[in-house]
């Protein structure tokens, strides 16, 4: 956690994209649904690699 000196320039920040984000609802969307695809991507991979990891110790 910050300081507490930081906190008002902290919530200041967190406003000032908050208000970018209200203005730009769409491009959030886009990347929300990247972050989604990279993180099921990555899943798949660890499950696959979990599971040759497990068929060679049988």
């Amino acid at each position: 956690m910050g300081k507490l000196s930081d906190e008002p320039k902290e919530r200041a920040e967190l406003a000032k994209f908050a208000a970018k984000v209200l203005q730009e609802p769409l491009q959030i969307r886009l990347l929300s649904d990247r972050v989604y695809e990279l993180l099921t991507d990555e899943l798949r991979q660890q499950k696959e690699r979990v599971g040759r990891n497990y068929e060679g110790r049988l």
